[in-house]
């Protein structure tokens, strides 16, 4: 019998289960023609998700996020994000640069599928695997130089992108010169793979103007969310709104959520599902009447009849609620959920709350989502475009370019 071809997935940015979920879609499509690596930066989150997924699991080679400096601009770009990744410096960048030859060396992947990982698709230049980026829009942006502006409307905007493009571009000429590999033109060539799967639809984009940017530009698939993984929660049956929220703790956003679900609890019908929440603080909503999952929930269940659903607008858990037609309230926390959260909301998909706020601008939040007729109408008239996309699943078109870029043994 023939070896089967190798995938490595490679996931290193970002916290939330929707970049598992995108991982198990296609891996689980593609398992039984492949052998799959999966190097990732939450190995517990891809079993949460996938618990009989005939995979093999890897730590990936993550940089610490760094804070920002006082006197640091935000990133201005999709490499201006990179620089508190380890894409400032290449002391920091080259270690984890060799880490990824080291992880390559040991499985010798046939294709390299980056969730999320610019350093893996770094360290895989001038190699012989086939290159993919999986990417729900922020990740695979548009290929441009200069690379398109996070936030156009921003004075001094280009200023900025264009000095944190150059230094994140030596940074990485720099750590693969050291090793004797050459030297990219320019940023873009990072994302110019064999394959980009765009796990989105145009309604979705991160980039709204990416046809414009790149006119050759890969196809939209589709968006891959989890709906059957986690545990299995039912609506109690309160007469007050049904409401779902997927909340990370300790930041300032989930303690407002918290205070303002926390108040409506007794009246409402309340899933919150919060991985990593401390006892104290579930018990207390739970005392309240909210049922309180220690990790991810299945979604499928509760989205016929969910009239609201909060989150930090993070990919899976946001597109998975605006294809069930719920509108949303969004709590960002990081840039990605932001911009996530300012497509979903220019379109008048549900509304987001930004700068400093507590609990009763939460709930002022809340009664205005649940009142609002013309989010509702919004949303409804968009899923009759998306829903006319949607032929084939995206991880069976996913699944379907892969094995024709590396085609299964016979």
């Amino acid at each position: 019998m023939a070896e089967r071809p190798r995938l490595l997935f490679a996931w290193e940015l970002g916290d939330n289960f929707g970049h598992a979920g995108k991982i198990v879609c296609v891996a689980r499509a593609l398992a039984d023609r492949y052998d799959v690596f999966i190097a990732a930066k939450n190995p517990g989150a891809i079993r949460q998700m996938a618990p009989d997924l005939d995979a093999r699991l890897l730590p990936a080679p993550v940089v610490k996020t760094r804070n920002m400096q006082p006197d640091e601009a935000p990133g201005a770009s999709f490499p201006g994000m990179l620089l508190q990744d380890g894409w400032d410096d290449p002391a920091t960048l080259a270690p984890f640069v060799e880490a990824w030859w080291n992880l390559f060396d040991l499985v010798e992947p046939d294709v390299l599928i980056a969730q999320a990982a610019p350093t893996a698709l770094l360290a895989a230049r001038g190699l012989e695997m086939r290159r993919v980026i999986l990417g729900s829009g922020y990740d695979n942006p548009p290929c441009a130089t200069p690379m398109p502006l996070l936030f156009p409307e921003q004075a001094g905007a280009a200023d900025t992108a264009a000095r944190q493009e150059a230094m994140a571009l030596a940074t990485a000429n720099a750590t693969l010169e050291a090793a004797g590999q050459p030297a990219m033109a320019h940023f873009c060539d990072l994302l110019k793979v064999d394959l980009s799967l765009l796990v989105t639809w145009p309604e979705l984009d991160h980039y709204e103007d990416r046809d414009a940017l790149q006119p050759d530009l890969p196809p939209f698939i589709g968006p891959l969310a989890v709906r059957e993984a986690g545990t299995e929660v039912g609506w109690v049956g309160r007469d007050g709104p049904r409401i779902f929220a997927y909340l990370r703790p300790g930041s300032p956003q989930s303690v407002a959520a918290f205070g303002a679900l926390l108040a409506m609890a007794p009246r409402a019908d309340i899933v919150i599902a919060s991985p990593g929440i401390i006892d104290k603080e579930a018990d207390l909503l739970r005392g309240a009447g909210a049922q309180v999952i220690d990790g991810p929930v299945r979604l499928a269940p509760l989205l016929e009849r969910c009239d609201l659903g909060i989150s930090h607008a993070g990919n899976g858990t946001a597109t998975a609620l605006l294809l069930a037609g719920v509108p949303q309230l969004f709590l960002p926390t990081q840039m990605e959920q932001t911009l996530f959260a300012r497509t979903l909301g220019r379109r008048g998909f549900g509304l987001g709350i930004g700068g400093r706020y507590g609990k009763a601008e939460v709930a002022q939040a809340i009664d205005r989502v649940l009142g609002s007729r013309e989010m509702q109408r919004r949303i409804d008239s968009a899923l009759e475009g998306i829903r006319a996309h949607e032929e084939t699943p995206a991880e069976v078109l996913a699944a379907r370019a892969v094995m024709a870029l590396c085609p299964p043994a016979a």
